[in-house]
């Protein structure tokens, strides 16, 4: 018996009618794998049905809270499928394995517009689910030590050429003053936006600032999530960069913030 997966499983079914229907029909079946046990699933059915939907909004307020992380990205959406295909997402079972998983919703909620939508959205969805990852980040600070790693405020991302400027032109289209209202009604224009064949890398730091980046640079980004000791990383010459250079290169993401120093690999855990 887990109190913590009875939790989670509250919060799914609060969320999801498909889910309590499908509790209340066959407990068992419904709930196969999960660590809940006869007793606590007998406590699930035990209220009248109706008792699950005594807040009707309280999806539609997750889903606004998404929606003004994923401002464009939903937007887009929207026109593809309309509102409803959007609130699909908390019937999905993304959704519902990272409640029970304990997973983070925002990056959730980025991968599932991606792998749900065509278009600029998946495209969208990465620039703006990068953004929602840097704004959660600790505070910028500094650090000395053995070990190198990118910091855990700046995110780097691969997209489409251009996705940058659709997005800017995008969140502009929809305007200072209740943005989310012109997100999700269809008739308000959007821009037109062609996905291009080649990649661009991009920059987030908390604010969003976001700028473009070489491929390289993004490359290396990625490759430091993990700490390393920094003689280790610093050659570089799958990036056209030798040791001494590298080394050099190190100094200077360090300076500018892109990268910080650690003295052990534990105090690089973003909580």
């Amino acid at each position: 018996m887990s109190a913590a997966a009875l939790q989670r499983v509250v919060v799914r079914m609060l969320h999801d009618p498909a889910l309590v229907a499908a509790v209340y029909a066959d407990a068992d079946a419904a709930l196969a794998g999960e660590d809940v046990t006869a007793a606590e699933r007998a406590w699930l059915t035990a209220p009248d049905p109706r008792r699950w939907r005594a807040d009707p909004m309280r999806r539609y307020r997750g889903l606004q809270a998404l929606l003004e992380e994923f401002l464009v990205a939903g937007a887009y959406a929207v026109r593809q499928g309309g509102v409803a295909a959007v609130d699909a997402f908390f019937s999905s079972p993304a959704f519902h394995r990272a409640i029970q998983g304990r997973a983070a919703l925002a990056p959730t909620f980025a991968a599932w517009l991606a792998a749900t939508f065509a278009g600029p959205v998946p495209a969208f969805a990465a620039l703006e689910g990068a953004i929602a990852r840097s704004r959660r980040a600790p505070a910028p600070r500094a650090g000395a030590g053995p070990l190198i790693a990118t910091a855990p405020w700046i995110e780097a991302v691969t997209v489409p050429g251009g996705t940058l400027a659709a997005w800017q032109r995008a969140r502009a289209s929809l305007g200072q003053a209740g943005p989310l209202a012109a997100a999700v009604d269809p008739t308000h224009a959007l821009p037109a936006v062609a996905v291009a064949a080649e990649a661009e890398g991009l920059l987030v730091e908390p604010g969003p600032a976001i700028a473009t980046a070489s491929p390289d640079l993004v490359a290396l980004l990625e490759r430091l999530r993990a700490p390393r000791p920094a003689g280790e990383v610093a050659d570089l010459a799958d990036l056209g960069v030798d040791a001494d250079e590298g080394a050099e290169l190190l100094d200077d993401l360090v300076d500018d913030g892109l990268l910080w120093r650690l003295p052990t690999a534990g105090s690089a855990s973003n909580t």
